[in-house]
């Protein structure tokens, strides 16, 4: 695990908050963190303390309205629209517990429409590489389904391919195995992982504690605040973690 160089993402006291009516509600409270990269990063506690919009700062959807966030070095908070989203499109990749996959596109559709249109690639590279990710997620087999004929944990594994189709610097998982069954779970992990290398950082979101085992560092929410954070330089190897 490489602590002694820059950070790949740095919160500085960063906050959020909304207004609902005229009840504001506090989401993020003072956060300061540090992750570097190829670290595996999870973030626990219960629905509601501020996991997801801490990840959703993180990856551009959303600004800090307090404090300050730098990813790779560069303040993101103040961004333009336009600056913001090549941001999401050059360094962030997304993996949402519900899969988010266009209906009716087959597999190998939603994963070239990002490669298309978001990246730019000319066509016959983007069916080159659309067909390389579905083989590096084992559905080399099903590029021609539809999301409705494919099992949770395949179009999980869709949605996996998707996100790294950019090739991001940071990988953000929302609850990726909230859905699945056991053993697609640590198979969607295993894939999550193995992502965490050659400067790259992977962040999961989820209730689940027995997560953290894999993680080199994990983080504890509560009511939008980081009360406790605990490194592990030997992180439990998927194969070996039961939930």
């Amino acid at each position: 695990m490489n602590t002694d160089g820059e950070p790949l993402i740095e919160a500085r006291n960063m906050s959020k908050s909304y207004q609902m009516g005229e009840v504001i509600v506090h989401a993020l409270k003072d956060v300061t963190l540090k992750v570097f990269p190829d670290q595996v990063t999870v973030i626990l506690g219960p629905s509601g303390c501020g996991k997801t919009t801490l990840l959703n700062q993180i990856g551009g959807i959303d600004s800090p309205t307090g404090g300050k966030l730098l990813i790779d070095g560069q303040e993101i908070q103040d961004l333009s629209q336009k600056k913001l989203t090549k941001y999401r499109q050059s360094k962030i990749g997304f993996v949402f517990q519900f899969f988010n996959l266009i209906p009716n596109l087959t597999a190998k559709e939603n994963l070239e429409f990002v490669l298309e249109y978001v990246m730019d690639l000319p066509s016959k590279e983007v069916s080159r590489k659309g067909k390389t990710l579905l083989d590096q997620v084992e559905l080399g087999d099903r590029g021609d389904h539809y999301p409705y004929q494919l099992s949770g944990g395949e179009q999980q594994r869709v949605s996996i391919a998707r996100a790294l189709s950019k090739d991001p610097k940071i990988l953000l998982a929302d609850e990726p195995t909230g859905e699945l069954d056991y053993e697609t779970g640590k198979k969607i992990l295993e894939l999550l992982v193995s992502f965490a290398n050659n400067g790259r950082s992977v962040l999961i979101v989820t209730h689940n504690k027995e997560l953290g085992k894999i993680a080199h560092r994990v983080l504890h929410l509560k009511d939008g605040r980081i009360v406790q954070e605990i490194m592990n330089e030997h992180p439990l190897s998927v194969s070996k973690l039961e939930w």
